[in-house]
């Protein structure tokens, strides 16, 4: 098969087996992805340095193509920042992040830029409180967070930072979710670094939902370098399609032409469909489907999140990803089933309109921002909210599967 193929030319190149590596790291091999950044979590130099030795190996082999590294110094998870003394807890740590980055430069080669993702500072040096945080120095709280940026970009490796725009909590037993909403955000804070360190480029995460949302505090801030949006994003990729276009008008036609080439980017989510498609029967090409149905079909599910009809979309798509391990279960096997990539489109065409499903992504947008942008805003949050009830279930069944797989 190709995969054994694959691994016996990993086995002469680099002396083991790469195939959970490129699994888990490797981009498609049929569809350029465009530009991205593979973030990393640890607090070994050591060990991350080996972990960006492994990524130039990939990359040298093609499995993968990512536009830089990010270190993740902002999750403050009890898992990450608690028992795993790293994410937001490098914070609190600025020497031992420059010798991160540096590390990480080191294993690169210096081919792929390093970055760092971070939030404005921790709770280290007082117990936090609503009221109490409102009492704390603005002018020491931004001190030190100028700190962190100084001791890390003295590496001479780090100029480009992400910035979340809260403290992490992390003496207190706060989930992700509180510490997403709990802390005061402090847009004023990344717009400050902007201006006092003009050498350096800086995005704001943290809060904003929707690509109007993006563009009012880009013009709010002439020389921020971007807006960063998670959860928002994953939720309902769709609403983002016209990004290139309202965020950076005089240069989206350019862009857009980079990644999509000739053929031009898709003009409707039946198109998109059509192309993640091929994407996904090269990838059940490599891997058994039963391990790796649910994670093709879960990044298909929130394309059409909010539309109607969506959840019965969900449902199908949620059936397609569970067949093998239904088959498995009864004793049988996928021969005489359709492709996956046909499971998916029948997915959509057996539960969504013409309509929504020819609909371009400016008549999408109009559609969408046509009434008041507060009601937009509102909406969003409830479809972050259906998506993050939706992963939690997916993350579910993804351990029971791993389990059966085993």
């Amino acid at each position: 098969s190709l995969l054994e193929e694959q691994v016996h030319q990993d086995l002469d190149s680099f002396g083991y087996d790469m195939t959970y590596l490129r699994r888990f790291m490797g981009q498609s091999a049929i569809m350029r992805e465009g530009p991205s950044v593979l973030q990393l979590g640890g607090s070994d130099p050591g060990q991350l340095e080996q972990a960006c030795e492994t990524l130039l190996q990939l990359s040298q082999r093609g499995y993968c193509d990512y536009t830089a590294v990010n270190l993740n110094c902002g999750c403050p998870s009890p898992k990450v920042a608690g028992k795993g003394c790293f994410g937001a807890a490098l914070m609190e740590e600025p020497e031992l992040v420059k010798d991160i980055v540096t590390g990480m430069h080191n294993g690169c080669d210096g081919n792929i830029p390093i970055t760092v993702k971070c939030r404005i500072g921790t709770d280290k040096d007082f117990t936090f409180t609503k009221t109490g945080y409102e009492e704390i120095d603005d002018e020491q709280e931004y001190s030190n967070l100028c700190r962190f940026i100084e001791t890390v970009a003295s590496s001479g490796v780090v100029t480009d930072f992400q910035v979340h725009a809260r403290i992490a909590v992390l003496s207190k037993s706060f989930s992700p979710a509180d510490n997403r909403k709990v802390p005061k955000l402090k847009y004023d804070f990344v717009r400050k670094l902007v201006e006092d360190y003009p050498e350096f480029t800086f995005s704001l995460n943290g809060g904003v939902n929707t690509v109007v949302d993006a563009k009012a505090e880009l013009e709010r801030c002439d020389n921020m370098a971007g807006i960063m949006i998670g959860r928002a994003w994953a939720a309902n990729p769709w609403s983002f399609a016209m990004a290139d276009e309202i965020l950076y008008p005089e240069s989206a036609k350019t862009s857009i032409e980079n990644v999509y080439g000739s053929e031009g980017r898709p003009k409707n989510r039946l198109e998109v469909l059509k192309a993640y498609g091929k994407h996904a029967d090269f990838e059940e090409s490599l891997w058994d489907p039963l391990r790796i149905r649910r994670f093709i079909t879960k990044a298909a599910t929130p394309l059409f999140a909010g539309e109607p009809n969506g959840k019965k979309y969900r449902i199908a798509l949620d059936e397609v990803g569970g067949l093998p391990k239904k088959l498995m279960k009864q004793g049988e096997t996928m021969d005489g089933y359709p492709s996956i990539s046909e499971q998916i489109m029948n997915a959509a065409l057996e539960t969504l309109s013409e309509d929504v499903l020819l609909r371009s992504p400016l008549e999408s947008y109009e559609r969408s921002y046509a009434g008041n942008v507060a009601t937009e805003s509102s909406s969003s949050s409830e479809v972050i909210r259906d998506w993050q009830q939706d992963r939690k279930m997916q993350q579910e069944e993804s351990s029971i599967d791993s389990g059966v797989a085993s």
